[in-house]
């Protein structure tokens, strides 16, 4: 480490921003960055001197929160009041029993500088506050992205390409939501939160100056990148608006169905009433090649495979209201079956591992559904844990019949968990039945 420390230079230096880091800022230099160089958009990882560092996770998740609270303090520091109450839980008493976990804590992280190979690395006490020192460059990524993001807010001339250039900078820094792996804690809650409005802040205005000097391609890119971080902040309004601009209508329609699919399958709703807008003006101006009917009823027909028919919720609800009036007048049986999945108690999980949990299960249960189901039924994902399924031409008895089938189906496919049970009413109006 001789030859490093030579090369060390500096520490900490005031930016503007009360503790930022020296270094550059730009994605060029910090490929080549000379010091230590740290991620926390997203997964939190470092580099030192080009050398990936190993981060253990699990029983350090403390030590790595710790080490990301003092570089975002930077000259300022931390008081351990906040460390304690970010890493062990706000409202905890001030005991010497508390105190001695942070102190114990912080000395286990300066031991691990050592075995990382940062001899320069060093944490100074002040009064009731901690702060991270070091003879060597230090790089953050949400630091260089805030201040980035500010510069850009700060500019008041009149240069568009200045303003576009600062702009396509910053968001270009954001890669992802702070610290995901930790997602749950309070601390990075709000830090995120904060960095999440200054990169929709960005994004919003990069896109309304491309629009106004006519470059929808490049506003088109970057709505559909920053749908790719945020699928449920209706990122993909703004690009079917470009899209409708440039006449663009199959594209247009393409993503709003990839839209609906999505709020479909992740979400079990439909998109809202701005998209049903969006709908209607695509559909008003689409054209389609004029045909002969034998050919568009063969393309309609399709080569549908076995097993019941899957769509989006939007597309089951328009079927129930088709159906249910087939059913009044010819007077065949139609019912409705909402089949639910409980997972019981979490058992130690987590939320994050419960959700992935009830994930996986939910995709176990729509392929079985697909497989158990003939082929004139229609199923959708209802709510997270829930499928509903349209059984024509069946009554209430087989409708049983037909879930029993199902749930021995389920039971015999590796990987199960839970239990389902089932809900039947008609789509003509008898009365509900639940099992």
């Amino acid at each position: 480490m001789n030859g490093q420390n030579a090369e060390r230079s500096g520490s900490f230096q005031e930016q503007g921003l009360a503790g930022q880091f020296a270094g550059a800022t730009d994605s060029a230099a910090a490929l080549t960055y000379q010091g230590l160089r740290v991620s926390m958009l997203s997964a939190f990882k470092m580099e030192f001197y080009g050398r990936s560092i190993n981060m253990i996770r699990g029983n350090s998740s403390k030590l790595i929160q710790l080490f990301a609270m003092l570089l975002l303090g930077g000259s300022k520091g931390v008081t351990k009041r906040e460390l304690i109450d970010n890493i062990y839980g706000s409202g905890q008493e001030w005991r010497s029993d508390t105190n001695k976990s942070i102190n114990n804590l912080l000395w286990r992280l300066r031991k691990q500088w050592d075995a990382w190979g940062m001899n320069g690395a060093t944490i100074i006490f002040d009064g009731g506050s901690c702060r991270f020192e070091a003879d060597f460059p230090v790089w953050v990524d949400a630091i260089a992205f805030q201040q980035k993001a500010q510069e850009a807010l700060a500019y008041r001339g009149d240069d568009a390409a200045v303003r576009i250039a600062l702009l396509e900078e910053a968001v270009g820094m954001y890669s992802g939501s702070f610290l995901n792996e930790f997602c749950t804690e309070l601390w990075v809650i709000y830090r995120e939160r904060e960095l999440k409005q200054f990169y929709t802040r960005m994004v919003r205005m990069l896109g309304a100056e491309y629009e106004r000097i006519g470059d929808l391609p490049k506003a088109c890119g970057l709505y559909r990148a920053a749908a790719v971080l945020f699928p449920f902040d209706s990122w993909q309004l703004a690009e079917i608006d470009c899209l409708l601009a440039m006449s663009d209508y199959n594209g247009a329609y393409e993503l709003y169905q990839n839209t609906e699919r999505l709020y479909d399958e992740e979400m079990g709703i439909r998109p809202g009433q701005e998209y049903v807008k969006r709908l209607e003006v695509i559909e008003e101006h689409m054209h389609r090649d004029v045909r002969r009917l034998s050919d568009i009823a063969a393309s309609l027909r399709g080569g549908a495979p076995e097993g019941a028919f899957y769509c989006s919720y939007s597309v089951f609800f328009n079927f129930c209201q088709i159906l249910a009036r087939l059913a009044e007048r010819s007077g065949q049986s139609m019912f409705l079956l909402l089949c639910t999945w409980n997972g019981g108690t979490r058992g130690g999980r987590t939320a994050m591992e419960e959700n992935a949990l009830e994930e996986e299960q939910m995709a176990i249960l729509k392929d079985v559904v697909g497989r158990v189901f003939r082929r004139g039924d229609i199923y959708t994902k209802y709510s997270r844990c829930q499928y509903l399924i349209i059984l024509t031409g069946t009554g209430r008895e087989n409708g049983a019949k037909a879930f029993e089938r199902l749930y021995d189906a389920w039971k015999s496919q590796e990987g199960t968990m839970g239990t389902l049970s089932y809900s039947m009413e008609s789509l003509v109006g008898f009365q509900s039945t639940d099992e």
